[in-house]
């Protein structure tokens, strides 16, 4: 069977052929963060390199980038298509046609005369026949193309769902790992906001839907990674504070995927709300020990009597300066901390609310200024009024 692509889709969409049918992807920018894309270079200065990819056009700033390595080949970059008027403000039903293999090329020739007259219902229902026919006799390049003029169909009659589920057949043909990801994320778009229009602007092309989604996942990633730096514990622990920290920017460095370099410059966020969480942690924990204090102040001045009660007195200490200790290592940590991940300035504009916070966790290791201690001596009970540190009652 003759390939499909060559067949062309006419002037209407050749636009589509052009960013999806995909020259030889030989061309590779790989950035500092580790980040790999493969596509045709087809611009290119001194602050940027701008690859097209299966998944959309990517634009990498020159100071992200680790290495480069080319093909040679030379690439014209295609000229924008013109805005495309809906067709309908309403979501018509595409029916896919019945299509055996065989009448393949000339579905595809009533595919194109319809895009050509804008009838993008009918054009999408040609090609949803065309995709149902079985992989083995419906080769990639043809595939390929289909599924891009189908997108544009979708979007044209304002189709969210339907643009989105082919964004995410057309993953499932990218054999690059971060073209997959980023046409995963055009499609999460269209699918999370249930609509084509992003702000004022309604999508009407592919190259629209990937430039929308890329920073939307991008902003994605980095609330996600922001979310695990608050619900990160243990962080009185230094190896585990941080392994969370780790843990948070490996979520953020996924959106680097979206928008190359894109961590680089939040990470601070990201490990700003770890020095937030150990900060809110502790204050909570000097909320804990005012209420804490008063309730062992209260029964250690009425004064213990037997075992049972003195144990049990001896636990809450226990567990009261547990407490106490956690916070207060876990704010000893921050200077450390954000040091060794090179955002010292997260502790310098902390630094006057911490060191108070640490000489409250400090001072709640004692009873209460004034409090006496009741003892047990040769001549009965006396009081002293030295200050005395909360600790455990020892059973005679």
């Amino acid at each position: 069977m003759k390939p499909l692509r060559a067949l062309g889709l006419g002037l209407a969409v050749g636009w589509v052929v052009l960013a999806l049918a995909a020259p030889a992807m030989a061309d590779r920018v790989v950035t500092k963060s580790g980040q790999a894309f493969t596509g045709t270079i087809i611009e290119e200065d001194d602050a940027k390199v701008v690859l097209k990819t299966i998944s959309g056009k990517i634009t990498i700033e020159r100071d992200t980038i680790e290495k480069i390595e080319k093909t040679g080949t030379t690439t014209v970059t295609p000229k924008a298509d013109p805005a495309l008027d809906p067709a309908t403000t309403k979501t018509p039903k595409v029916v896919p046609e019945q299509i055996a293999p065989e009448d393949a090329p000339k579905a595809f020739e009533r595919a194109k005369a319809a895009i050509g007259k804008g009838d993008w219902v009918k054009a999408a229902g040609v090609l949803e026949g065309l995709m149902a026919i079985d992989e083995a006799k419906f080769k990639y390049d043809d595939r390929l193309s289909a599924t891009g003029a189908l997108i544009t169909c979708y979007l044209q009659i304002k189709d969210a769902l339907g643009a989105s589920q082919t964004f995410a057949r057309l993953a499932q043909l990218a054999k690059d790992a971060n073209d997959k990801r980023r046409l995963l994320a055009a499609a999460e778009v269209l699918r999370t906001l249930g609509t084509v229009k992003v702000g004022d602007k309604t999508l009407s092309r592919f190259e629209e839907v990937v430039e929308a989604a890329m920073p939307w996942k991008a902003e994605q990633c980095l609330e996600a990674a922001k979310d695990a730096a608050k619900k990160s514990k243990r962080l009185n622990d230094r190896t585990q504070l941080d392994k969370q920290a780790n843990m948070a920017l490996g979520k953020l460095r996924e959106a680097n995927a979206y928008v190359p370099g894109f961590s680089t410059k939040h990470e601070a966020d990201v490990l700003g709300e770890m020095v937030n969480n150990i900060v809110e942690g502790a204050k909570a924990t000097v909320e804990y020990c005012e209420k804490g204090r008063t309730d062992l102040t209260s029964a250690y001045q009425r004064g213990l009597v037997g075992r049972s009660m003195i144990a049990q007195f001896n636990q809450r200490v226990r567990e009261y300066h547990a407490t106490r200790e956690a916070a207060l290592k876990a704010l000893k940590h921050v200077k450390a901390f954000t040091a060794s991940f090179s955002v010292s300035e997260l502790y310098s504009t902390n630094e006057t609310e911490i060191e108070g916070v640490m000489e409250e966790l400090d001072e709640y290791q004692y009873y209460p200024k004034g409090t006496r201690s009741p003892s047990s001596g040769y001549y009965g009970t006396y009081y002293s009024s030295a200050r005395v540190r909360i600790k455990e009652i020892g059973v005679y």
